[in-house]
C-alpha cells in the first residue's frame, strides 16, 4: 500500500485508507454517497470528509470511486481535473444516475445511506 498524505502533508495510515475503500465498495451501483458519509461509514477510526477524500485520490481500480460525491451532489473532482469530472459523470450515468440542470446528482433520489449510518434508509424500490 502506498503512503498517503492528506492536503496538509500529514500521513494517512494505510489501514485508514483501506477502511475507506471497503466502505465505498459497499455502495450499490446507481447510488452515491458524500465524502462525509464515507467518513461516517468507517467505524474503525474517526475520519473527516477531507481525509476520506484524500484517501479516495489513491483508490485502487476495484473501488467504485465515481459513487462518492461532494455535499449536495456536487462533483468536487472538477476542481482538480475537469476530465475526471466528465468521466465520473459518465460512469454514474451508465449506472442510471441522472443529474440536475445545475450539474449535481439528485441526492434525494440517488443518495444512499448504509445501515451503519443510523435509521434513515432510502426506498430502494424508488430507483429503477
Amino acid at each position: 500500500m502506498r503512503t498517503i498524505l492528506n492536503g496538509e502533508g500529514h500521513f494517512i495510515p494505510p489501514e485508514w485508507a483501506e477502511a475507506v475503500y471497503e466502505a465505498v465498495k459497499g455502495v450499490p451501483s446507481g447510488r452515491v454517497v458524500t465524502y462525509g458519509q464515507v467518513a461516517e461509514m468507517v467505524e474503525s477510526v474517526r475520519l473527516t470528509a477531507r481525509q476520506a477524500g484524500h484517501a479516495m485520490r489513491f483508490a485502487p481500480p476495484d473501488v467504485p470511486w465515481q459513487r462518492v460525491v461532494g455535499a449536495g451532489g456536487r462533483l468536487p473532482i472538477s476542481k482538480r481535473d475537469p476530465n475526471l469530472a466528465r468521466r465520473q459523470r459518465q460512469l454514474l450515468e451508465q449506472e442510471g444516475v441522472t443529474f440536475t440542470e445545475a450539474g449535481t446528482v439528485d441526492m434525494e433520489r440517488y443518495g444512499w445511506v448504509s445501515s451503519g449510518q443510523g435509521s434513515l434508509f432510502f426506498d430502494t424500490d424508488a430507483h429503477g
